[in-house]
This record gives structure tokens, sequence and C-alpha cells, in this order.
């Protein structure tokens, strides 16, 4: 595996991460995209020698914070606008509130969860949280959640992956005699029933 990985070109695959990232928490389809696979892939492939480590983190970080302020930039634009009262009337007035009181500490826990990652941003710029404020929370966070989740994947990943293939050896033929024996126990059944409505 680490020959076929090693003839892709690491600019392409940087590129690729840095887009997959960026528009993760940049765009509302974001939302479906899998950022945190992509960290754990580069902090891989950094393992295998594929892209250097210093790249995966420099091009997750950065990608990650172009993202959020992406992000923060749209909802700046449609600050206080009715557009999210569409999909749940009388519920953003409460994620306001929250933002406001909260706000720092709202963007910062945002960064660490899934479509959080995608929407905080968004709502921070919407609900008129200050540039400054924003920023202050948003870049360090950004930076520390692609650095560690990179660094880890780069040390921990290759031994599960590991463990996975030496497991799958035993699990796939016996997942395949266990598929057999159920679909031969289901005609099996099928037989009966059919016997008895006769």
């Amino acid at each position: 595996m680490s020959e076929l990985l090693g003839q892709l070109s690491p600019p392409l695959l940087l590129a690729a991460a840095w887009l997959l990232l960026t528009a993760e928490s940049g765009l509302l389809i974001g939302v479906a995209l899998p950022g945190t696979s992509v960290l754990v892939a580069l902090g891989y492939f950094a393992h295998l020698g594929v892209v250097p480590l210093g790249g995966a983190v420099g091009v997750a970080a950065s990608a990650a914070v172009t993202g959020t302020h992406l992000s923060y930039l749209w909802g700046r634009r449609r600050e206080g606008a009715d557009s999210f009262h569409r999909f749940a009337p009388g519920r953003w007035d409460r994620t306001r509130d929250l933002l406001g009181r909260h706000g720092s500490r709202t963007v910062v826990a945002g960064q660490w969860f899934g479509s959080a990652r995608t929407l905080t941003p968004r709502l921070a710029g919407w609900a008129g949280m200050p540039y400054r404020t924003f920023a202050t929370a948003s870049l360090p966070t950004a930076c520390a959640w692609a650095a560690t989740l990179v660094t880890l994947s780069y040390h921990v990943a290759p031994e599960i992956v590991q463990q996975f293939t030496s497991h799958l050896s035993i699990a796939g033929p016996a997942a395949v005699v266990l598929a057999l024996l159920l679909l031969w126990a289901t005609r099996l059944l099928r037989k009966r029933q059919a016997g008895r409505a006769r």
C-alpha cells in the first residue's frame, strides 16, 4: 500500500486536503464533509513518508483557519437577516443569546465538534460577534485542532491500521461464512413456511 501511495503527488494530496478542509468549515455543504477523516489521513500519509509532517500540519492549519473565516464572513454579510428563521423559527434567538453571552468560548468549543465547526463561525458572524473577538478565539483553536489531529494520527493511526488489516485476514472469511449460514437458514425457514401454508 505504501508503494501505491508513494506514487501519488504530495503537492496534489496536500492541495486536495486543503480544499476539503476549507470547504468543510467554509461552506454549508461542509456539514457532510469528512474533515476529521482528512486530518487522520494526512497524519497517516505523513507517517508513511508520502507527505512531510510539517507540510501536513501547515496545510491542515491554514485550511482550518481559512474555512472558519470564510464561514464567519458569510455570516457577517447576512448579519441579523431572517434567513435562519425560515428553518426553525424562534430557535435562532437562543443561539444569538448564547453567542452574545459566551462568545469566544462558543467559537472555541464549536471547532472540536463535527457540524458545529461548519455552523458556529457562520452563526457568530450572523449574530454580530466582533471580528476581533472571533479571530482571537478561532485562529489558535483552528490551528490547535488541525495540528492535534494530524500529529495524533501520525503516531496512532498506523498501529490502528495495522491491527485492522491483521484482523481482517481472520474476520473477512469469518464474515463470509456467517453470511452464507444466515442465507442458508433464511431459505430453510422460507421453505418450511411455504410447506405449512399449503
